[in-house]
């Protein structure tokens, strides 16, 4: 399914709750500010709703997919850390002519600090939270039970829930989304996340 597809699909009603939030509160802000971050568990919809976000006018970074090579000129791989990444999105973003800007392709990096350097991990949203950038970011973050729950971010000092969205994947959003890629609603109320409902259509 092509980006250009997608782009014809309704938001799911949890998506769209979330679009208006972020949107207004990011187009209203002037000036220098910290980030945003909106947070999801697998298969919820995040990066489809960045990209939905997305427009002429908003830069969209994917970090792992277009980036990546850029941080590994100064650092190897095993040897990156969460506050090397959060200096280069700072100077990526303040280059950035766009009014906000949206960062997603988080997970390879945070699975590697996860398994190697579980006692920094946290420091990569302590150190993005801290950073003042020229226009307004919203950081795309996926959340799961193994390495980053999302209880931790209850807590305020990692990250203050006035600057945090969360998209979380309800009955009617899967009714939504199985109406669009044709599957049986029935699927979608069953199914965990969207990936189990992609997977329903590639069998049949």
């Amino acid at each position: 399914m092509t980006r250009t597809d997608q782009s014809k699909w309704p938001l799911t009603p949890s998506q769209q709750e979330q679009y208006e939030a972020i949107h207004k509160t990011l187009t209203r802000i002037r000036g220098r500010h910290r980030p945003f971050l909106l947070t999801g568990d697998v298969g919820v919809g995040r990066t489809f709703l960045a990209h939905r976000l997305t427009d002429k006018s908003v830069g969209y970074y994917n970090i792992a997919r277009d980036h990546l090579s850029q941080l590994l000129i100064h650092h190897k791989l095993s040897d990156l850390m969460p506050e090397a990444v959060v200096r280069f999105v700072k100077k990526l973003i303040n280059e950035s002519e766009a009014p906000f800007a949206i960062a997603d392709g988080f997970e390879p990096l945070l699975s590697l600090w996860a398994v190697e350097h579980s006692k920094v991990l946290p420091n990569f949203f302590v150190a993005l939270g801290r950073a003042i950038l020229d226009q307004p970011l919203l950081a795309v973050v996926q959340t799961s039970t193994d390495h980053l729950p999302y209880d931790v971010f209850r807590k305020d000092e990692l990250w203050p829930a006035n600057r945090r969205f969360r998209l979380e994947l309800t009955l009617a959003d899967k009714e939504v989304v199985a109406t669009n890629w044709g599957v049986d609603p029935m699927r979608g109320r069953v199914s965990t996340n969207l990936y189990e409902l992609l997977a329903t259509k590639l069998e049949r």
